[in-house]
């Protein structure tokens, strides 16, 4: 069963969602509901995996990283 809900666009949105809807002959509700099942069915971040490295490997890649970026280190301190 469906069921009414409102959405409301910003005017640049709206446009946008016009101009979509328009060119691949959908309704806004078919574009809602085809976004809105792959935004909540799909990953939406990045999921970070730690890695196995020993403390010197860790240490080594850390001043590498540094010493590489030490300007951009250097404005940020």
């Amino acid at each position: 069963m469906s069921k009414t809900r409102t959405v409301r666009f910003n005017e640049q949105l709206d446009s946008q969602v016009d101009e979509y809807t328009t060119k691949n002959g959908l309704k806004v509700n078919q574009l809602i509901n085809m976004a809105v099942k792959k935004y909540i069915s799909e990953p939406n971040s990045i999921e970070l995996e730690p890695i196995e490295a020993e403390d010197s490997e860790w240490e080594n890649g850390m001043e590498e990283a540094f010493s590489k970026h030490s300007k951009a280190m250097g404005e940020l301190a």
